[in-house]
């Protein structure tokens, strides 16, 4: 997420023994971040120019590092200013999650969904003179969520998710698909743990299990103490977070891990879609209680002051828990500048992604390979990404 360059990759590597994964070799080419650019310039022009450096997720940077400087001046940012921000985060958030889950669950029938997401995306640039979205460009966006059956209380609970899936919903169809497939790869080898053991209806598949775990997640608690290490490691830090050996996991899931159709439906590759899908029903409603100056932004951004002339901004964007450290001189001008993006504890070598993986059954085929890249996409990584199934040398 850092300025991405075009040859940024991530490369998941998962190395076999006896049927399973013994162990999970994550690798990435990171961009060179934006610390450099940032020296000795001018506070206010830098956190100006943050937003123009990101291909993806533009509004949670830009929100990240207004955040950052506000603390870093002992400032605090006026109401209409955080609501405008979080409105922002919460429209581009919206836009990224539908983006990433249809085109990983479509594949080749993505033309079908082409249509309404630009219209999504239309509704989404519509604003007013503060910045907000107009009501009626909430609307559209509900309006457009509807269009692809995802109403906002399509995926509230079991009872709804399963009226959802019975539905002539493309995308509910596509899910079936996915949990199908996934099912039947698994049961093909005697996987006997391969489903959680709970039918939604005598019609609908069993959920499926693979890549499911513990959900830790990365919160607001944990701001201070990564500000610190941010402080103190630098980019050594931000290429490999590490929390006293302890890497959370962020993201959908992580933030509706207590959700009750997450609870119901669990944490593998299935409830990775929907608590994307989920996040994405509830969106036109937070934006209406934010206009409205009904809602409080703290979930969704937060500064924390480090000391003097040292701020940290937080912002809870489409692929996580995203950090910006600012650092000042004394004349005002940028002394550090750090970004830590979501990916680097999602794809950490020990992180979510590796535990989800280590122990899964499977074996150097297509098949596999594919239920691999499904998983991997489900993380959502911010840049490309490869994938291999390899038989280890000591099997």
């Amino acid at each position: 997420m850092n300025a991405v360059a075009r040859d940024a990759r991530i490369a998941v590597s998962a190395v076999l023994a006896h049927g399973r994964v013994a162990r999970v070799e994550i690798s990435a080419r990171r961009p060179v971040g934006v610390g450099r650019l940032a020296l000795g310039k001018p506070a206010e022009a830098m956190v100006a120019l943050v937003p123009r450096l990101f291909a993806l997720c533009a509004a949670a940077q830009g929100a990240a590092a207004t955040l950052a400087l506000s603390a870093a001046r002992g400032e605090t940012l006026p109401s209409d200013v955080v609501a405008t921000q979080a409105a922002a985060v919460l429209t581009e958030r919206l836009i990224e999650l539908l983006r990433g889950t249809i085109t990983s669950l479509a594949a080749d029938q993505f033309p079908i969904f082409a249509p309404p997401l630009r219209s999504l995306i239309a509704g989404a640039r519509r604003s007013d003179a503060r910045g907000q979205l107009e009501p009626d460009a909430i609307d559209a966006l509900a309006d457009g969520l509807d269009a692809i059956c995802l109403s906002e209380h399509s995926l509230d609970d079991p009872d709804t998710y399963r009226a959802w899936l019975a539905s002539a919903s493309p995308l509910a169809a596509l899910h079936v698909s996915r949990v199908r497939s996934l099912r039947a790869r698994g049961e093909g080898r005697g996987e006997g743990a391969f489903r959680q053991g709970r039918e939604l209806a005598d019609d609908t598949p069993f959920e499926a299990d693979f890549g499911a775990i513990a959900i830790d997640p990365l919160t607001a608690a944990d701001d201070h103490v990564i500000g610190t290490a941010l402080l103190r490691h630098g980019a050594h830090f931000a290429a490999r977070p590490d929390l006293a050996g302890r890497v959370p996991e962020t993201g959908a899931l992580a933030r509706l891990a207590e959700h009750p159709l997450i609870r119901s439906v669990g944490s593998g590759l299935s409830g990775r879609s929907l608590a994307r899908l989920i996040e994405a029903t509830t969106t036109p409603q937070r934006l209406r209680a934010l206009r409205g100056g009904e809602a409080d932004a703290a979930d969704l951004l937060r500064a924390t002051s480090l000391g003097d002339g040292i701020g940290l901004g937080a912002v809870e964007c489409a692929r996580g828990r995203l950090h910006h450290l600012i650092a000042l001189d004394h004349h005002g001008c940028i002394a550090r500048y750090e970004i830590l993006a979501p990916t680097e504890w999602n794809f950490h070598p020990e992180g979510p992604l590796a535990r989800a993986l280590v122990g899964a059954p499977l074996c150097v085929c297509e098949d596999d390979r594919q239920r691999l890249a499904a998983l991997v996409a489900a993380f959502d990584p911010c840049v490309g990404f490869d994938v291999e199934l390899r038989e280890s040398a000591d099997a």
